[in-house]
């Protein structure tokens, strides 16, 4: 019995961490009426406890400046339940490749991510020219499987 009890306290302490740190979601996303066309796929997971990596990838996507005269560059800002935008960083942005991306970490589980254009990467605060946005949460559901080449096709 008491083996048994070793063994199961043993399995329980192992699973814990294994789990912790396989949990992701991921989101395949298009975009806005601002920019029709453009399709990204969002992925959130564990990296350890209390961080989670947030990454982006948008293929398809035209230079800011397509969409208006001033703007130069593509923002990405989080924002945490209850909370104010936040810039988590420009858009690495590719334009022979129409590709965007960016990979940051959060300690929360669940936000709310938001791409937009803007005249500067130094914003304050996002402006109304959405290219794409998501609400996503660590461990709820999202497009298992999907990968921005399924997007991209």
């Amino acid at each position: 019995m008491r083996k048994r009890l070793v063994l199961a306290g043993v399995v329980a302490a192992l699973a814990v961490p294994v789990g912790a740190c396989s949990t992701s979601s991921e989101y395949v996303v298009q975009g806005t009426e601002k920019s029709v066309g453009c399709d990204g796929v969002i992925e959130i997971t564990r990296d350890q406890e209390d961080v989670n990596v947030v990454n982006v990838v948008v293929v398809n996507l035209p230079p800011p400046e397509r969409h208006q005269k001033n703007l130069r560059a593509f923002v990405v800002w989080l924002t945490a339940k209850d909370g104010a935008p936040v810039r988590a960083g420009r858009l690495a942005y590719d334009p022979d490749a129409r590709r965007g991306t960016l990979r940051v970490t959060t300690p929360n589980d669940q936000v709310f991510v938001q791409i937009t254009a803007e005249t500067s990467s130094r914003v304050d605060k996002p402006s109304e020219f959405v290219i794409m946005s998501k609400h996503v949460t660590l461990t709820g559901g999202g497009n298992q499987g999907s990968t921005v080449d399924d997007v991209a096709m």
